[in-house]
């Protein structure tokens, strides 16, 4: 049995920038380094949670006794699939650039000393890192909700299946028969199928809300959007008195 991947908070990598930004008295950076910290970490195992489930998905999907339904349904998992892993790969992405930062962040610090361990810490850019993963797990919620119709669509051809058989018996026998088990359990299994969906939805959603928190708690207060947005104001500014300067030389 493969061993649980190490959380970035127990790598010795990060233990030990935290304990040199620590001892640096760069404590605005370090906060910023443990929440990016804790916000992958939570990341990883949502997203492991998420895989586990969706292992149980497809084992449901091949219950499904309609074929046309069934293979339809099992490209809808694919792309669940698909988006579940696109995110892990984003996380684990952000993950591994952390590790190598960190290590590069100490040897930077022993090397040259504080102030270009506060330049690198700087460099790092944690609330844009955030804003690009949260950016990424929007996209990922909006595809949910669009799978989720999909799924509705497929219900209602069920139902309208269904009730044709009804129509046709009740025709024949002047009694309205019973729906079968099979299409009965289709419909069963398409439900389950649209409440996992709308959970990994849900899940994206309180990714990219944990990411606004954790960003308005790095800024001190200031949304992800309005850092990114002052980022944006500062460099026409600085082109401004460019020009302006060249203006006064000309």
């Amino acid at each position: 049995m493969a061993e649980p991947a190490l959380t970035l908070r127990d790598h010795p990598q990060i233990i030990d920038l935290i304990s040199v930004l620590e001892q640096s008295g760069l404590q605005k950076q370090k906060e910023e380094v443990q929440a990016l910290v804790g916000y992958i970490d939570g990341m990883e195992e949502k997203l492991s949670q998420m895989m586990d489930e969706m292992k149980e998905m497809r084992l449901e999907v091949g219950k499904l006794h309609d074929k046309g339904i069934r293979a339809r349904c099992s490209q809808l998992a694919d792309t669940v699939e698909g988006k579940v892993r696109q995110t892990k790969v984003m996380v684990s992405t952000a993950k591994e650039n952390l590790i190598s930062s960190a290590k590069q962040m100490v040897q930077t610090f022993r090397e040259k000393g504080r102030s270009a361990l506060c330049h690198a810490a700087q460099a790092l850019r944690i609330p844009s890192v955030l804003s690009r993963m949260g950016r990424g797990f929007a996209h990922a919620e909006k595809s949910m909700g669009q799978l989720a119709v999909r799924l509705d669509a497929m219900r209602e051809e069920l139902h309208q299946a269904g009730g044709h058989i009804k129509n046709a018996g009740l025709a024949l026998t002047g009694k309205e028969p019973q729906e079968s088990k099979e299409l009965s359990a289709d419909k069963g299994v398409l439900a389950k199928l649209r409440s996992f969906v709308l959970s990994c939805g849900k899940v994206f959603s309180e990714m990219e809300r944990d990411m606004a928190l954790t960003v308005e708690r790095i800024n001190g207060g200031r949304s992800s959007g309005e850092t990114e947005l002052h980022g944006v104001g500062a460099a026409p500014s600085r082109a401004g008195r460019h020009e302006a300067s060249q203006g006064k030389a000309r």
